[in-house]
């Protein structure tokens, strides 16, 4: 016979003898044998040691390795923003996309000017082809997306556009090298 280590109950084989530990009242990390009772213990709410928010028990750990309160955290993550200087958590360089505007600021170089404010800034805003002026799309003359000088920027409609980057080029190349070899940029 085999007897229980918590109530020393005598079993008559080492399945019971496992079944019956598994399930004994006397231990201390017994299996729930009501499903419900163990939903309401998954359920249960305990506090976090750091900020005292009520958690799950099975999302409580994950919360305090990772709460803002934890002086672990605050040491690890915990810095001053170089613009505004608020304390604040993260891996970030500033605490705000504001203070990240400020403290990294976009100047006005040609790497960050839009080829399609430039074209605008120097050509009407209407295909040279057929005047659309709703719709219009910005093509590079000499097919080099890095050249946004205004003389390589042509503005034309979606559909001349496309005419151009397919086998009916031939029927808009005319005018639009004609564009080009007549365009003179404003003198400031």
């Amino acid at each position: 016979m085999l007897n229980c280590v918590f109530c020393k109950r005598s079993c008559q084989n080492d399945n019971s003898l496992r079944n019956h530990e598994r399930l004994c009242k006397n231990n201390p990390n017994k299996q729930i044998a009501n499903i419900d009772a163990a939903r309401e213990k998954a359920y249960e709410k305990h506090d976090c040691r750091f900020c005292k928010i009520p958690f799950a028990l099975a999302g409580l750990k994950k919360h305090e390795q990772h709460c803002k309160k934890n002086p672990t955290v605050i040491k690890e993550k915990g810095k001053n923003c170089p613009v505004c200087d608020v304390f604040f958590l993260s891996e970030q360089i500033t605490c705000s996309y504001s203070c990240s505007n400020l403290h990294f600021p976009r100047n006005n170089s040609k790497k960050y000017t839009n080829y399609r404010t430039i074209c605008f800034k120097y050509h009407k805003k209407e295909c040279i082809i057929c005047s659309e002026n709703k719709i219009v799309a910005v093509h590079h003359a000499n097919e080099d997306h890095t050249d946004n000088r205004p003389e390589n920027l042509i503005p034309l409609c979606p559909t001349h556009h496309q005419y151009v980057h397919s086998r009916y080029k031939e029927d808009v190349m005319d005018k639009i090298n004609n564009y080009v070899e007549n365009y003179k940029l404003p003198v400031a």
